[in-house]
């Protein structure tokens, strides 16, 4: 069988020198289960994987944003610090994650999920706890980046691991089921907050002191969660607390689990992969993913922006802390609804840019109200402010997932999942400059920014997805494309087989 253009895993199979049989995958039926094991297979694993890991992202949205909760209440004269200095942290934040980014996904592939992530978890909750101690603005910076760099690296290895585990047609609503556990946090974090600092000064310590203890350790309580339940890998269900005497699934499953992953996309592997400098480069140089980086840098700005200010900007329209707080969250259920919705429609779609574009379009209108609301009185300000939130990371969660399911080999998969997240890092700390001070109160400027930036995201989507879909139609006319491949383990009468399959770009 020749194959031209040919994307190779270089993942050995592990059983002696017989030479794999190639097996194209488009043109046989190689799958030897029943739909329904397979559905009851993928029930089973939405029911382990998708809480464990979304109440993880939950603890890490909860740490990294909380500084929205506090600014409500007396951290700034507490620490004789103003509102540009507050941004100064959280761009400290967000450049430690940017740092170790990379870095820490090529360790999560030496190390294993399961060990590595449960350790990021614990560490990001205790200094969130720690930040309960600090007295000035030093004391300020250094934990918003010793909080950065323990949380960098967990949201691309927690995507990588899904990708293991779900077929591509699958991926786009298990990804947005686990962004859920950031949105929920974007909401319930509003509520929560609202409530702890209602405490007031209890005991001598000030409200968001409270905040960074009570939140700080919640998140260790979702660290042990972690370790104790989440299984170490694909075709491994046992659990750190089963001590190896029972598994989540049964030879036979298991054994579902890993080829039918496999034989969606052959590239995919189940074993640690080694990335190397050459694999980093080739990712980083590759312009179809520099305009993923692109579309999330843009669309993340404008939403980490209003984030941070939304319950500050509430509370200007003369509401109290508490209330502005919980009138903050409705945004962000909202958003849980939208991104759910449109995460299922790019699946049973096969297709990214028309959810992608929703959101975009729903982004431009909602900064467009924002731009004009000073003239407006202050029920409509709130609507506007809650209906810019509502849109939140819609487009750079499902640009994240269109990214995915485009890349050709492991290695490309797990480096630029970590690349796009270093980019919405990155819009980051520019978001965090966009409300200034002297802007206030009508941060006339800032909405102007978020509003350029959103049209510009809408150009981006459809350009990207013109040159998907056109690239597709290049591969149909010339009719001997690109093949990818990759080897799986002996099959159930002892032959080894090859697994191939014609590329096609996701539009």
């Amino acid at each position: 069988m020749v194959l031209d253009n040919v994307f190779d895993t270089d993942v050995k199979a592990g059983h002696g020198d017989q030479e794999a049989t190639p097996v194209n995958v488009d043109e046989s039926t190689v799958a030897d289960w029943t739909e329904e094991e397979e559905r009851a297979v993928k029930r089973k694993i939405d029911f382990i994987m998708l809480p464990i890991l979304g109440l993880a992202f939950f603890a890490l949205q909860m740490d990294r944003g909380n500084i929205s909760n506090a600014l409500t209440s007396t951290i700034t004269q507490d620490l004789g610090i103003d509102t540009d200095q507050i941004n100064a942290g959280s761009s400290l934040l967000s450049a430690g994650i940017v740092l170790l980014e990379i870095p820490s996904n090529i360790l999560l592939q030496r190390v294993g999920p399961q060990r590595w992530l449960s350790g990021q978890i614990v560490a990001w909750g205790l200094v969130a706890i720690f930040q309960n101690f600090i007295t000035n603005y030093g004391g300020y910076l250094v934990t918003r980046l010793l909080l950065g760099l323990c949380e960098a690296g967990f949201i691309p290895g927690a995507l990588y691991t899904m990708s293991t585990w779900y077929k591509k047609s699958e991926s786009s609503l298990r990804i947005s089921i686990f962004f859920l556990g950031n949105l929920l946090a974007s909401a319930t974090v509003s509520l929560i907050g609202a409530g702890i600092l209602s405490m007031g000064d209890r005991y001598g310590v000030a409200g968001w002191r409270w905040l960074f203890i009570v939140e700080g350790a919640i998140t260790i309580g979702v660290g042990i969660i972690f370790i104790l339940f989440i299984p170490p890998s694909v075709g491994n269900g046992s659990p750190l607390i089963s001590f190896g005497r029972w598994s989540y699934f049964s030879r036979r499953e298991s054994y579902i689990l890993v080829r039918r992953v496999l034989l969606d996309d052959p590239a995919k592997t189940t074993n640690h992969l080694q990335i190397s400098g050459s694999d980093v480069w080739t990712t980083v140089k590759n312009p179809r993913i520099l305009v993923h980086i692109l579309i999330t840098l843009t669309a993340t700005i404008p939403v980490n922006a209003i984030n941070t200010y939304g319950p500050s900007v509430i509370k200007s329209l003369g509401y109290g802390t508490v209330k502005a707080n919980a009138m903050a969250s409705v945004g962000s259920f909202i958003s849980a609804i939208l991104i759910v919705i449109l995460g299922w429609l790019c699946d049973a779609t096969k297709r990214r840019t028309p959810a992608l574009l929703v959101g975009a379009v729903w982004s431009l209108i909602a900064f467009t109200c924002l731009r004009e609301a000073w003239k407006w009185s202050a029920g409509r300000k709130y609507a506007a402010v809650v209906f810019s939130m509502a849109v939140n990371s819609t487009v750079h969660i499902l640009n994240v997932g269109w990214l995915s399911v485009n890349c050709q080999n492991p290695q490309e998969r797990s480096v630029s999942m970590a690349i796009i997240i270093m980019g919405a890092n990155a819009a980051g700390i520019a978001g965090s400059q966009v409300f200034r001070t002297p802007d206030a109160p009508l941060y006339l400027n800032a909405f102007t920014a978020c509003l350029a930036l959103s049209a510009v995201v809408v150009l981006e989507i459809i350009g990207q997805g013109a040159w998907y879909f056109f690239s597709n139609r290049k591969l149909d006319k010339r009719g001997d494309g690109p093949v990818v491949t990759g080897k799986t383990d002996e099959t159930p009468d002892g032959h080894k087989v090859e697994l191939v399959r014609k590329w096609r770009w996701t539009w």
